[in-house]
């Protein structure tokens, strides 16, 4: 939060891109305005509906990457029996010896990216998170999994969130505005490469422009010059 400098686990987002955890928000004063640079927030209650889901998976990675560091010995997540050696960035999983050959024979197509623990307790946090920046899955940003690693999958389209399969089975009244998240990125990209596109070509129309009249300009300036010549001194 970049009000209290804490780690948060309810980051919001605001319009000018600062983020803040709820307890800033909730005691800020005068209400609607950012405390940081006093730009206005729309909502009423002043505490915008958007979270800051990048810093909220940055932090499930962190922990993630604390819970492999630390000295307690790691369980298996799927059979919770053996100890777990390798760790799936895909599935946010870790994974014993024998599940993860099973995992590797279901994945197979799909290239999930697994490290062994070993390996990944030698690196140092920066190397850790450049290594999952690409890979990582969204985390859910539901208060009641907070740092419990649940991997979003679908994408509320009317509230304008991802969720996990939890949350979205729990809110039923929203079922019919779900759509799977990989499709809905795959939307975004290419709404975003069109829109990239078409400021590409307004850029090149505002150059087009701007060299024109720079050589207006300068051709009245030359204009003005030879007649100041020409007035008699």
């Amino acid at each position: 939060c970049v009000g209290c400098k804490n780690e948060s686990p309810n980051l919001k987002l605001l319009t000018c891109l600062h983020t803040l955890c709820l307890n800033c928000l909730s005691n800020n004063k005068p209400i609607g305005q950012c405390p940081m640079c006093r730009t206005a927030i729309p909502e009423a209650s002043g505490i915008p509906d958007r979270d800051n889901l990048l810093f909220s998976s940055l932090q499930a990675r962190l922990n993630i990457y604390k819970k492999i560091r630390s000295k307690g010995g790691l369980g298996c997540c799927r059979c919770q029996k053996e100890a777990a050696a390798v760790w799936c960035s895909e599935c946010e999983e870790f994974l014993c010896l024998s599940c993860f050959e099973a995992h590797q024979w279901f994945f197979k197509k799909r290239s999930h990216e697994a490290r062994k623990l070993d390996d990944l307790r030698a690196e140092s946090e920066h190397q850790f998170l450049e290594s999952t920046r690409r890979s990582c899955s969204l985390f859910c940003s539901s208060p009641g999994h907070n740092n419990q690693g649940h991997v979003t999958s679908i994408y509320c389209r009317r509230c304008e969130k991802p969720l996990c399969c939890s949350c979205a089975l729990l809110d039923s009244q929203h079922s019919r505005f779900y759509c799977d998240i990989r499709s809905e990125i795959q939307q975004r990209q290419e709404d975003l490469a069109a829109l990239s596109q078409d400021l590409k070509k307004t850029r090149s129309s505002f150059e087009a422009a701007h060299e024109a009249l720079q050589a207006k300009a300068a051709r009245l300036e030359q204009g003005s010059s030879e007649m100041q010549q020409q007035i008699p001194q």
